[in-house]
């Protein structure tokens, strides 16, 4: 026989509380997406690729050159952006299953105090790692809000009061 107590019984309430809070991610996932998507603008892409070629050491001028001379005569050429992304759809995968990882940990806490510190510290650590990873553009300062909200706010249904100060103690970001 398993005795059903009060605690148990509000931890489980929760367990659902964090839960249902998941998926409120996605904002900060669909905002690496878009920033990662392209959709080919030639006059943009001109733009890019002129700044680019202004920059470019002596040796790289020619490729970029190639590359201007397609885009102006409407021909293929490649994404110009793709010197500035230093992050696609696998960082942004990792850091969905960080967060994905976050909320399952949280739910095994127990709300425990020490637990739960355990389980933002080793969250924010991941992220900082990624973020490296991904030479510091995958939080920009939206970003930063959304996601110091979705730690703070998914630990506090687990009764965690003190997540700000992991955070800002731990990010990098």
């Amino acid at each position: 026989w398993k005795v059903v107590t009060t605690e148990s019984v509000e931890w489980v309430k929760k367990q659902e509380k964090i839960e249902s809070y998941r998926e409120q991610k996605q904002g900060i996932i669909d905002d690496l997406r878009v920033c990662i998507s392209y959709t080919p603008n030639r006059d943009n892409d001109l733009l890019c690729f002129m700044e680019q070629y202004l920059k470019a050491e002596t040796k790289n001028r020619p490729r970029l050159l190639e590359q201007i001379k397609h885009c102006i005569n409407g021909e293929e050429y490649e994404n110009p952006f793709l010197a500035y992304n230093h992050y696609d759809e696998r960082h942004i995968e990792e850091f969905d299953h960080i967060l994905n990882e976050y909320i399952d940990k949280l739910k095994l806490s127990g709300g425990e105090s020490t637990q739960v510190s355990r389980v933002i510290e080793s969250t924010i650590l991941k992220i900082n790692e990624l973020y490296d990873i991904c030479r510091g553009q995958l939080i920009d300062s939206w970003r930063n809000e959304r996601l110091t909200e979705y730690i703070v706010t998914a630990s506090r249904y687990a009764g965690f009061q003190n997540a700000e100060v992991i955070i800002e103690a731990k990010k990098q970001w």
